[in-house]
Formats: structure tokens, C-alpha cells, sequence
């Protein structure tokens, strides 16, 4: 009975409630938790206390959700054995590839605006230099390559939408997921480079997390293609990599993060919303159906063996 259950539609709401709750609380902290010209956190605020909580709280129910979460293992197959990445198989799911579709041009969106952001520092950069008044700080270079590794998740995530859609013949996504995980590994860089060196900015804190979280959904999510898969573990990150971007985006980031911001919230509601309907309920395709076709015909007729034949004939 408990295999029937719709797990998908427990995570997106609980996933949901947490979110506003979540960005709910930033808001508050954001409005009693700063004063002064520079914006500086006020010593134990109430607000700061409780948005520590709230994310404590929704990492362990997300942690609960995911340790109850049905999973049964995929058939075997005659070349690679159990086929994890057939896990996001979404074979006429219109709302699984309209996310993965949101997610995809959020990341293209993002990349002239991170790209014009890095050569607007670049050439800041260039004229200090030539005027011997450089005094360190962001040359703008992590940002225009956070943009090429953006515009390269976009292929990734719009392969992923596609193969898995059109699920057949080959692996649905594992390997194109690493594309917007290497994005996650340039987007970390920029972000800490750009706000870790100034301590009154602490509060650049949910947007690291999110982007933490982000890059690990997608670490696992191209980890769903060995057999080593961590299923209950992806469904988690990407519950976490939806509350604290939610988190992120009340903050008011700059336009090109907002869109990275999107573009990851995206995927990970597309994960939440097909992965616990292929946990509970292992996708047959590719050569899996002919696998499955070829045992059930072998059961209904009966072929005969050597030693069956050579008795026969006597």
C-alpha cells in the first residue's frame, strides 16, 4: 500500500512549505537584523536565530522524507547492470521537460550578464594596472568563466529534458548533468571571491549554501548513471537546493545570479517531481524492454534443451 503512495507530490509540498517559510524569515531578517550606514548584523537577533533554526529543521524533515522514500532497484540489464539513470526517465512527462526547459534558458539568460559583469572588471582591471593604482580585488575573470560554464549547462540541461522525454536508446542524463555541475564549481568561486573578503557582508551566507547545494544535486544527479547510485541522497539535495535558493532569491541578487538561482530551483522541482515515480516504480526501456520481452517469451514457449531433444529422438 505504501508503494502506491504519490512520494512525489509529499516532496513538493513539504519541499514548498519550507521554502516560504524560509524566505519568510530572511525577509524578517533581513528588516530587524542590520543597521547602520554598511549594513551590519546586530549580535544575536532574533531573526538570525530563527533563520538558523528553520534551516536546521527543514534539512532533518527533508532527511526523514528521504530515508521513508520506497526504492526499488532497476532490473538488471545484459551490459551494464542496474541502469540508475533510467531513474529520470520521463517519457511524455510535459511538466518534467517544461522545468527542464526553464532551467536550461535560466542558465543561458544568466550568461550575458555574467559575462558582461567579468569584462566590465576586466577592463577596470586593465586601466588600474596601466595606472600603477591597483589595489587588489575582483579582476573579473571567475565571472566571464562562470558564463562560458553556464552556457555550457544549457546544452546539459536541455540534452537532459530531451533524453529523458525521448527515453530509449541511451542514458537519460547522467553524464550531461556534470555540465551544470562544473558550473556550480565556477559559480562557488565567484561568489566567494567576491563576498568572503569583506566581513560585513556575512550574510552572503544562504546564497554559498544554495550554491552548495545546487552543485551536489547535480554531482549526484550525474552519479545516477553508476551503479553506486544514492537515490534517497539526490532527492535530498534537491530539496535543500530548493529552500535555500528560495532563501537566495529574497535577498535580492544581481540579475545573472537570480537567473542561476531560477535555473537550479528549476531542475531541482523536475528531480522532486519524476525521481520518487521511478523509485517506486522502476522505468522498463531501451534495451531493458527487450530484455524483459525476451524472458517472457522464453517463459510461454518452451524451448527445448539438448538433452530434450536427444530424448525425443529415442
Amino acid at each position: 500500500m505504501n508503494k502506491r503512495r504519490a512520494y512525489n507530490v509529499y516532496w513538493l509540498v513539504w519541499t514548498g512549505v519550507m521554502a516560504l517559510t524560509t524566505a519568510g524569515v530572511r525577509l524578517w531578517q533581513e528588516a530587524t537584523a542590520f543597521e547602520g550606514t554598511y549594513g551590519l548584523p546586530i549580535p544575536g537577533a532574533d531573526a538570525s536565530v530563527v533563520l538558523v533554526c528553520v534551516l536546521m529543521i527543514a534539512g532533518a524533515s527533508l532527511g526523514i522524507l528521504a530515508a521513508n522514500q520506497p526504492v526499488v532497484a532497476p532490473p538488471r540489464t545484459q551490459t551494464r547492470g542496474r541502469r540508475w539513470d533510467t531513474s529520470f526517465a520521463a517519457m511524455g512527462d510535459h511538466i518534467f521537460l517544461a522545468l527542464m526547459c526553464a532551467s536550461a534558458f535560466g542558465s543561458l539568460a544568466s550568461v550575458p550578464m555574467l559575462f558582461g559583469r567579468g569584462r566590465a572588471m576586466w577592463k577596470a582591471y586593465q586601466l588600474a594596472v596601466s595606472m600603477k593604482t591597483w589595489k587588489g580585488g575582483d579582476n573579473g575573470i571567475l565571472s566571464m568563466a562562470t558564463a562560458v560554464l553556464a552556457l555550457l549547462a544549457f546544452f546539459g540541461l536541455l540534452q537532459i529534458g530531451r533524453e529523458s522525454y525521448r527515453a530509449g536508446r541511451r542514458g537519460r542524463g547522467g553524464f550531461w548533468a556534470a555540465l551544470p555541475a562544473c558550473t556550480g564549481c565556477g559559480w562557488l568561486l565567484d561568489t566567494y571571491r567576491n563576498c568572503a573578503a569583506d566581513p560585513v557582508l556575512w550574510d552572503y551566507v544562504p546564497l554559498l549554501l544554495a550554491v552548495i547545494a545546487g552543485m551536489l544535486m547535480y554531482i549526484d544527479w550525474a552519479g545516477m548513471s553508476c551503479v553506486g547510485a544514492r537515490p534517497r541522497r539526490t532527492l535530498w539535495l534537491a530539496g535543500v537546493t530548493v529552500v535555500c535558493s528560495c532563501v537566495a532569491l529574497v535577498s535580492r541578487p544581481e540579475t545573472g545570479t537570480t537567473l542561476l538561482l531560477i535555473s537550479q530551483t528549476a531542475a531541482a522541482l523536475a528531480a522532486l517531481w519524476r525521481l520518487p515515480i521511478n523509485l517506486q516504480n522502476p522505468p522498463k526501456v531501451g534495451s531493458q524492454e527487450k530484455l524483459t520481452t525476451s524472458a517472457v517469451l522464453a517463459q510461454e514457449i518452451e524451448i527445448p534443451t539438448e538433452n530434450q531433444e536427444e530424448d525425443t529422438h529415442v
